[in-house]
């Protein structure tokens, strides 16, 4: 039984291969000669590209073949490509021709009509446009052309919206300028259109060859695919051309500017899609159409490149207009050496910040102030000299005491026994200075606060900003798509305006959010007290799973388990009346009003102690009344000590009014403690909550991002095929864009929050030692 399964098994798979095998050899079967312009690298990837176009479209319909006597090359010269085109005109076995150069191409669009049918995608598109200028062309019979290569006039004046310049070289391949004379005839007709010099330069192989020729009064330069250049030669050729300071633009090549040419403006898949139209084109004449009767328009597009680095060392900067929607290559800046994570940004902050040096200035003050404060309680001393003079009758009868004229020195101290409003001054001060510490302490939180949000939201504009160039840049293919919809008659001029009409929207919004970023950048360099316009790299983080940024897992579960979440609120309201600087603040206030509510009442009845003494030296006496007139034994030395008791009896009412003031103040501030109370526990609760719904909002929003991706992705496929409208694609598109961003700030929103939960708390636990957050998280997992 088990044997006959296998060989029922052997046989249907036999029938199946045959069956595959007998439709293959059914198809019918093509030869397709190719004739490339030379035998060089290039000419060999790009026959190597249509080869693959055209077999990847032949597939079930029909084989193509591509006989080795069948793919012949021009030889780099007019003579070789005409000499390749009449063996494939004579030969009866080639079915179609394919002209891969713009030199054959252009050689059979100038001859009569072929005789047999011949596809020519890269024919100079100056010598169409002469002449269907000068006179229309009839359709040829057997031939469909292209007028693909050399856009010189408009790549000319795109250059020059970006570099002003009056004398240019344009270096084109010895082979492409030797073979097609109608590109030097274009050249001059240019220069005298535009009122500028144009050189032409025949580039063989040498970077050295073509700088001989360069003159010396170029100061920019346009440069055509460089066949027979090696990669090391066109690196010599472009880094020579940056040190003599030449802007360059690439005419066709787009890989020019990724080497180090200044700009360009070809699309980096144009021979993909240029290839793949030319397989249509062989596709319908071999299935039965008539070369000559097909209309064949292929949009080359436009996609502006430009090297940053490059522009960078030329001191070129192009305008924001320009650069928007623009492949800017190399735009980050490698001699920026300023990196910041998050850890940085926040110690950074602790040492610069200019509000928390204020606040950590005012409490170095406020030690002097305490100083200041305890000076009544310590000894005081004086000295003092000078001169008096009195009235000669009240000298005459002083006895000595007092001369008419004398010069005399005084030192005098004094010490506090008691003396309560000294000591009630120097207790409130030191309460004060406890409140100016924890107010640093209040200043410091909030720096740290502000630095992580400020942080975050620089990553957030960033992230914003690269969706809206990813949108702009959808936009700009969706552009090229109702192009090849117009081309193809499934759509009309409107919906190409329409695309128009938003890619100049979507470029407006990309400056936007670019504005944004170099605010938030600014921001944080303001938070940092660094220059408002120095640049950094904020390095971004994986945020995949954004409560791992501060490295903590703690939070993790906290969030995804409603019954911790809810245990945790009490525990962080308990915590944070414990830890809040705003609160000890407060405390040291009632603490100073307490001591002074005490003093106020001990003012009726205490007296201030002191002990006092004086000495006066007489240093010189005249007139009447001098010692030496007496013989009463006084020297000239006087002195007196004493211990003294003041107690003011009545000031006006000033103590009752200062007690009752005091009391008054004291029930205030322990109301605003209450109230503080009530808002830390409030905010404690916030910023829980916050989190309860940004945390799931993450995944929730990447949900509807992803769908909206798909939906997009599915809209774009139907809008290509004819199936769906302009209307239902610009509606995925804001969808997914609504999306993504809804995506990015989910993340960022949630961080803010989680931030705002460590700062209602009092302390940041991601950015303490692990040691102490072990500690924390012990006494979390107790208290749950």
């Amino acid at each position: 039984m088990r044997l006959q399964f296998i060989r029922l098994c052997l046989f249907c798979i036999f029938s199946i291969l045959s069956s595959v095998a007998f439709a293959a050899d059914t198809l019918p079967s093509y030869n397709v000669g190719i004739v490339t312009d030379g035998d060089t690298k290039n000419d060999r990837d790009i026959l190597a590209l249509y080869k693959k176009e055209l077999q990847v479209l032949a597939t079930g319909e029909y084989t193509v073949k591509f006989p080795k006597s069948m793919v012949l090359s021009g030889e780099d010269s007019r003579e070789g490509a005409n000499k390749s085109l009449a063996r494939l005109y004579k030969d009866p076995n080639v079915n179609l021709i394919l002209t891969l150069g713009p030199i054959s191409s252009s050689l059979v669009y100038e001859g009569g009509n072929p005789p047999k049918p011949v596809v020519a995608p890269y024919v100079v598109d100056d010598l169409v446009h002469r002449n269907t200028t000068q006179m229309p062309i009839a359709p040829r019979s057997n031939l469909t052309y292209i007028d693909s290569m050399f856009y010189l006039e408009s790549d000319l004046l795109r250059f020059q919206k970006v570099v002003s310049f009056q004398n240019l070289t344009i270096i084109v391949d010895s082979r492409d300028l030797t073979a097609i004379p109608q590109l030097e005839i274009l050249a001059k007709s240019l220069a005298a259109k535009y009122s500028i010099t144009i050189n032409t330069i025949k580039a063989k192989d040498t970077a050295e060859s073509v700088l001989a020729q360069l003159s010396p009064e170029t100061d920019a330069v346009m440069i055509a695919t460089l066949y027979h250049f090696s990669g090391m030669e066109t690196a010599n050729l472009l880094q020579s051309l940056i040190v003599r300071k030449i802007p360059g633009y690439a005419i066709w090549d787009r890989n020019l500017v990724n080497q180090g040419l200044l700009m360009g403006d070809a699309p980096e898949d144009q021979h993909e899609n240029l290839a793949r139209r030319s397989a249509i084109t062989v596709q319908d004449i071999l299935l039965g159409e008539e070369a000559g009767t097909l209309d064949v328009q292929f949009a080359r597009g436009h996609e502006l490149t430009i090297n940053m680095e490059t522009a960078r060392a030329l001191d070129i900067y192009p305008s924001l207009a320009i650069m928007t929607g623009a492949n800017l290559l190399h735009q980050a800046r490698r001699d920026i050496t300023r990196r910041l994570n998050l850890q940085q940004a926040v110690n950074e902050a602790l040492e610069a910040n200019l509000a928390f040096l204020s606040a950590d200035q005012n409490v170095l003050a406020g030690q002097f102030a305490v100083n200041e404060a305890r000076s009544p309680l310590l000894p005081q001393i004086s000295i003092g000299t000078g001169g008096r003079a009195i009235d000669t009758d009240r000298a005459q009868m002083s006895g000595g005491s007092s001369p008419e004229r004398a010069w005399t020195g005084v030192a005098s101290g004094s010490q506090q026994i008691y003396s309560e409003r000294s000591w009630a001054g120097y207790a409130i001060e030191q309460h004060l200075q406890t409140g100016r510490e924890m107010d640093r302490d209040s200043v410091r939180l909030d720096t740290i606060y502000q630095t992580s949000v400020a942080y975050f939201n620089v990553l957030r504009a960033k992230a914003i900003e690269q969706l809206e160039k990813d949108n702009l840049k959808l936009t700009q293919a969706n552009l090229k798509r109702a192009q090849i919809r117009l081309s193809t008659g499934v759509a009309g001029p409107d919906e190409v305006y329409r695309w128009e009409v938003k890619k100049a929207a979507d470029s407006r919004e990309v400056l936007n959010k670019e504005s944004i970023t170099l605010d938030t950048m600014e921001n944080l360099n303001r938070i940092l007290n660094r220059p408002l316009q120095q640049q950094f790299v904020a390095e971004e983080t994986d945020l995949s799973n954004p409560l791992l940024v501060g490295g903590d897992r703690f939070f993790l579960r906290l969030v995804e388990n409603p019954k911790y979440l809810q245990s945790f609120k009490t525990f962080a309201i308990e915590d944070a009346l414990r830890l809040r600087p705003e609160l000890k603040s407060l405390d040291a206030g009632i603490a100073a009003k307490e001591r002074l509510t005490t003093s106020s009442k001990r003012e009726f009845w205490l007296p201030d102690f002191t002990v006092e003494g004086q000495v006066e030296q007489y240093f010189a006496e005249d007139g009447s009344g001098q010692r030496n007139d007496f013989n009463d034994g006084l020297d000239d030395t006087d002195w007196q000590v004493g211990v003294y008791a003041r107690l003011p009896l009545f000031e006006g009412g000033r103590k009752s009014a200062s007690l009752s003031k005091n009391q008054e103040e004291l029930l205030r501030l322990k109301i605003d403690r209450r109230a503080v109370v009530e808002r830390i526990s409030q905010e404690i609760l916030y910023s829980l909550n916050r989190t309860r719904a940004s945390y799931p909002g993450i995944s929730l929003a990447r949900d509807g991002a992803d769908s909206a991706r798909k939906n997009l992705e599915l809209i774009t496929d139907s809008y290509i095929q004819g199936i769906k409208s302009i209307i239902e694609l610009l509606d995925a598109q804001t969808q997914a864009l609504n999306g993504d961003q809804a995506a990015t700030n989910a993340v960022y929103d949630f961080l803010i929050d989680l931030m705002g939960v460590q700062r209602a708390m009092g302390s940041f636990i991601i950015f303490q030692p692990e040691s102490e957050r072990t500690v924390w998280r012990d006494r979390v997992n107790q208290f749950l």
